[in-house]
This record gives C-alpha cells, sequence and structure tokens, in this order.
C-alpha cells in the first residue's frame, strides 16, 4: 500500500477520539498543553495601505515529552542572554508545564512597517532540536531556541524584508526569501559562543498582510498544514458510520464548518527517521568535519536545501505549523481537519447560545464568518492539537503516519504513537477592508 494510501486509511474511530477528546479535554493527561495568548497582525489603516488588508490571528501551543527533565549542560546561553528573557516570557504566557516545549521552540513576530505604524504581515516558524545532543552535555533546545531567536530579531529589526508581491506558482523567488532568512538566522546561531553545538530541523512561514500570499521555507521534517472552509454541498458524499463498538460509544456532533486539506509540507529526510537538519558541531570537531564533507563521508544539510512554497491564502483559511510530534501521530487528511471542524462547531456553538437570546435567530454560520472569535479559534486548534497529538503519542493500538513511514521503510516493530514533544502554531486567516 502506498504512503497515500495509508494515509487515507485512517480508521474512523479515531475521529470519534478526536470528538471525545473535545468533550473532556484533561481527563487523560497529567498535564496540558500550554497555549500562549493570540495575536493579531494585520496592515496599518493608514491612508496609503491597500484598501482589502489580509489579517492574520496566530496561537502557540507547545508541551515536552511526558517527564522531560533537561539534562545538565556543560556549557550553553548565560542567564542574560536577550534569548533567556524572551524564552522565559514566552513559558510564563503559556502557564508552562513542566516539562516546557522539551527541544521544541517557534516563533511569531510582527513584519513591521517602515514608519513602525503596523505590520505588513507576520513571520512564524518552528524547530526541533535533536534531542541526542544530550549525551555529549548539551542543551538541544539551545540550538532550536536560537535558530527561531535570530529569525525574530532579523524580522523586528528589519533586517529582513518581505518579498516583492508574486502570484501563485510564479517562480521560487519569494520563497527563496524565506530562505535567506533561515541561512541568515542559522549564520548567527554559528557565530553565537552560547551555542556550543546542536541540530534542529526549520519551517518557517511568512503571512503578507498586503497579498494574501504565503511564502514559506522547510527543512527536514517538521512543516505546515493549511485547511480551507467550504460548503458541506462542495464535499463528496459522506459514508454511512461505522457501528459503535463498546470502547466508543460517542457519536461526534455534525460540524458547523467543513474543512479540506488544501497543503500538507512533504517531510525532507536522508532516511527513516532522519531528517534533514541543520547541525553545528563543538569547534574541536568542526574541521574533521569539513574534511569529512569534502571526502563525501558526512552529508552537511544547509538552509539553500529547503524546500520553498507560494500559495494564496483565502479567507477563513487556517494555517498550521507543527513540529514531528504532531505530524508523526495525526494524519493531516482526515484527522486534523476533522480536529479543527469539531473545535469550529464546539465554539460556534457556544458563541450561539450566548447571542440566542439576543437576536432570536439560530442560523448556521458560513465557511468565512467569524461567527467563532478568531483569537479562541486559533487558541483552541492549538491547545487541543497538542493535546490529542500527545493522546495518540502513547497509545500502542493505532496507526499513525510514523507507523506507516516504517511501513514504507521496511523497519519492524514501529507500531502505534511515537512519544515526542509537541508544538503547533495556529494561523487564522481574514480578509478585512471592503471584501
Amino acid at each position: 500500500m502506498s504512503t497515500a494510501s495509508m494515509r487515507r486509511a485512517a480508521p474512523l474511530h479515531r475521529l470519534r477520539q478526536v470528538a471525545s477528546h473535545l468533550r473532556a479535554p484533561h481527563r487523560s493527561l497529567p498535564s496540558v498543553a500550554s497555549p500562549l495568548s493570540a495575536r493579531t497582525f494585520a496592515r496599518s489603516a493608514s491612508s496609503s495601505a491597500p484598501s482589502r488588508p489580509w489579517i492574520f490571528t496566530t496561537s502557540a501551543a507547545f508541551h515536552g515529552k511526558p517527564g522531560y527533565r533537561p539534562a545538565p549542560a556543560s556549557a550553553g546561553l548565560g542567564p542574560d542572554h536577550p534569548l533567556v528573557a524572551w524564552r522565559d516570557q514566552a513559558m510564563r504566557e503559556g502557564n508552562a508545564p513542566k516539562e516546557g516545549a522539551g527541544h521544541d521552540w517557534w516563533l511569531a513576530e510582527g513584519i513591521p512597517e517602515s514608519d513602525g505604524s503596523g505590520s505588513k504581515g507576520v513571520v512564524l516558524g518552528v524547530a526541533d532540536g535533536v534531542g541526542g545532543w544530550e549525551e555529549s552535555g548539551i542543551d538541544p533546545s539551545h540550538f532550536s531556541q536560537s535558530l527561531m531567536w535570530f529569525a525574530r530579531e532579523r524580522v523586528r529589526t528589519a533586517r529582513w524584508a518581505l518579498p516583492p508581491p508574486t502570484k501563485a506558482g510564479e517562480g521560487d523567488e519569494s520563497g527563496m526569501a524565506l530562505v535567506d532568512l533561515l541561512d541568515g538566522a542559522y549564520e548567527d546561531v554559528m557565530q553565537e559562543e552560547g551555542v556550543v553545538a546542536g541540530s534542529s530541523t526549520a519551517c518557517v512561514v511568512a503571512l503578507d498582510a498586503e497579498t494574501g500570499m504565503l511564502h514559506a521555507a522547510n527543512l527536514g521534517d517538521s512543516g505546515f498544514i493549511v485547511l480551507r472552509p467550504q460548503p458541506a454541498s462542495d464535499l463528496p458524499p459522506t459514508p454511512p458510520p461505522s457501528p459503535p463498538t463498546d470502547a466508543s460509544t460517542f457519536t461526534p456532533p455534525t460540524p458547523s464548518v467543513l474543512y479540506r486539506l488544501v497543503h500538507e509540507q512533504t517531510p525532507q529526510i536522508h532516511f527513516f527517521n532522519a531528517p534533514l537538519q541543520l547541525s553545528k558541531l563543538p569547534a574541536a570537531e568542526r574541521a574533521q568535519a569539513d574534511k569529512a564533507e569534502k571526502d563525501g563521508k558526512w552529508l552537511r544539510d544547509l538552509p539553500r536545501d529547503a524546500d520553498v512554497v507560494n500559495l494564496q491564502l483565502e479567507d477563513g483559511d487556517v494555517v498550521l505549523l507543527v513540529t514531528d510530534g504532531y505530524s508523526d501521530n495525526i494524519w493531516a487528511e482526515g484527522e486534523t481537519t476533522r480536529l479543527v471542524e469539531l473545535v469550529r462547531t464546539k465554539l460556534d456553538s457556544e458563541a450561539s447560545s450566548s447571542s440566542a437570546s439576543k437576536d432570536g435567530t439560530g442560523a448556521s454560520p458560513s465557511p468565512g464568518s467569524r461567527s467563532a472569535s478568531d483569537a479562541a479559534l486559533a487558541s483552541s486548534i492549538a491547545q487541543t492539537a497538542v493535546n490529542f497529538a500527545r493522546v495518540v503519542s502513547v497509545r500502542p493500538d493505532v496507526y499513525t503516519p510514523f507507523a506507516a513511514e516504517a511501513k514504507r521503510w521496511d523497519v519492524k516493530g514501529m507500531v502505534g504513537g511515537k512519544v515526542d514533544d509537541v508544538t503547533v502554531v495556529c494561523a487564522v486567516v481574514r480578509r478585512g477592508g471592503d471584501a
């Protein structure tokens, strides 16, 4: 069976698990994902701004591996480094669990207007540090945190700018601007003495508030997903539900809005469970590694190896950046789409209940409507996605993307979920102005 076929074969009872999880999201976990406050990024309303700006509301959620405790590091970032204050503030805002974010990290930074009056859009990112560095006395999270920090600083201080307007499919120039951002951040990490060594995957995405374009660069097996709301009439007929089992008698509610998968980023790997990644070796080993690279005995991945994407967004789209703690456990098509539908349905139901006495209507929301607060929607999607991935990750009886990939590579004994750090950054897309 092909990987695509295996992805379509996700059993229906998993969808019931999503719905059941939404009913009681806290029962099966000792702690839940930590959501960050939602933030909205929009182009300024000055007279020179376009009449139909795009608005992006973002939120993030994270959770380290169960029981994760950072191993004592022999060297690393000092407590007075500005990155540490930025990281700790994010942890406080997210009411971080004891496991923190593990080796994952992320960013969400507005792209400043030249006059400082607003945002041209937002840059989002996720990075997944390689845990094996702990064996060498190095904190793996320092590399991923620094990569996101330096990317943020380049955006914040206008050392990086949005690419000129480009339509989807017109080439990779706009996506290459994100490669340039990643390349600059990587070079900064290489120069940072506080980062002794480390490795990380990386995904950076820019959302343009003038054009509604998404530009992305992805290296490794982190990635992003784009979902689009649509009327039920646009979908093929839904097959009848399978009979309930003793373990699952709950029937999911009918979604108020349906979503379809528009884009799922393909992971970049060298071989099974070995993604492309940016790396920094200890100083004592770099000369030897350079020689090994010249001799073809060592593979070194660079930002230029990243896949680039340009995609036109539409009103109501949901963009998710995820580390592999999510994508190894949850299918994008069928499960992530259903999860977003159920979160949206729950919020719409709550909003309808609170407003029913005011207007006396019970109309269903349109696909692009804003019945649910975008801030609540972004936050709820991110938190629910992380929590659900954690539930699935510890189950041996589920068929996951990780198990499917192991089967494709003929790796034996890899069944069920994969326990890992999980980070999800969510953006809800709106077209403002007179649209």
